[in-house]
């Protein structure tokens, strides 16, 4: 799995400007294959400016193109083919603990009571005509002889915050900001359901939730009843079933998509929790809808 933010930072190939643990760069750069996961450690926008791509979850797929920005949380995510080749964008990477001092200290909001909800791990953005602007401003500084201040940077992501925080036009990026800035700990459930299918560590899941690996494990086992690798694997192989029964993709590519490097080992895993192949389960299928249109 790439590590993205490790590849950006201070790579001579992108432009580049860092204040505070916020990184800001130009990416310009075609993503080859297709999907491709990665692994960023911190959260980050990213507003496209040439040719665009597609993100897929357990849940939803997203499809970005010229002019569409979003938020994507720090951890997995599996982005596929980019389109008509190339891919162009301004990412701003930003830690919990910016986000959090921020939505504290700027944005007067009270977090007491308030009740958090789960939102994906790709979060579109709403661009009003403030937010474009916002943005094609951060390109423009690009083109300058002499960079920034860094004092004018800081001012400057302070401001993408508290302008998403405030504005009431992306509500589940604000949600999730205040779900980092009421506790420093995301929810074990939200972490979870949001990277089962990828083949991260047990330290990666806890340090994504805000835990030690003690705490984790600890938290994990009063939620789910199960121990984390027993978890994951149960729940790769009901999200087989489910793509079996929803999509056309042939078995090889389930075993990829759900996180088995090794396809008979994700046959064997199968048979196990549902007394059958997943050939033969998908083959069941198809008679069944045959039966059903005849």
């Amino acid at each position: 799995m790439i590590h993205f933010y490790e590849f950006i930072e201070n790579n001579l190939l992108f432009r580049q400007f860092n204040v505070d643990e916020v990184l800001y760069t130009a990416y310009d750069c075609p993503i080859e294959g297709s999907p491709v996961d990665y692994y960023v450690k911190k959260n980050y926008f990213c507003y496209i400016h040439v040719g665009g791509g597609r993100w897929k979850t357990p849940t939803e797929e997203y499809t970005f193109k010229v002019g569409d920005a979003a938020f994507l949380k720090k951890g997995a995510h599996r982005v596929y083919k980019i389109l008509n080749g190339d891919f162009c964008a301004l990412l701003i990477f930003v830690p919990d603990e910016f986000i959090a001092t921020v939505m504290k200290n700027d944005c007067n909001l009270n977090f007491n009571g308030t009740k958090i909800q789960h939102t994906d791990s790709v979060i579109p953005l709403n661009l009003d005509k403030t937010l474009k602007d916002y943005f094609d401003t951060l390109l423009g500084y690009f083109s300058l002889k002499t960079p920034p201040s860094k004092s004018l940077l800081n001012i400057k992501f302070k401001e993408l915050i508290i302008n998403i925080a405030t504005s009431g036009h992306n509500p589940e990026t604000t949600n999730y900001f205040k779900e980092i800035s009421s506790s420093g700990k995301r929810a074990l459930k939200s972490i979870m359901e949001e990277h089962f299918l990828f083949n991260l560590r047990l330290k990666e899941f806890a340090k994504l939730s805000g835990r030690s690996i003690a705490t984790f494990n600890r938290d994990f086992f009063k939620l789910y009843q199960m121990t984390p690798a027993r978890w994951l694997k149960k729940k790769r192989i009901e999200y087989s079933k489910f793509l079996l029964e929803t999509t056309d993709k042939n078995i090889n590519e389930i075993a990829l998509d759900i996180g088995f490097e090794n396809t008979s080992h994700f046959i064997k895993s199968f048979k196990e929790y549902y007394n059958d192949s997943p050939l033969r389960f998908k083959k069941s299928l198809e008679e069944k809808d045959a039966l059903a249109i005849a």
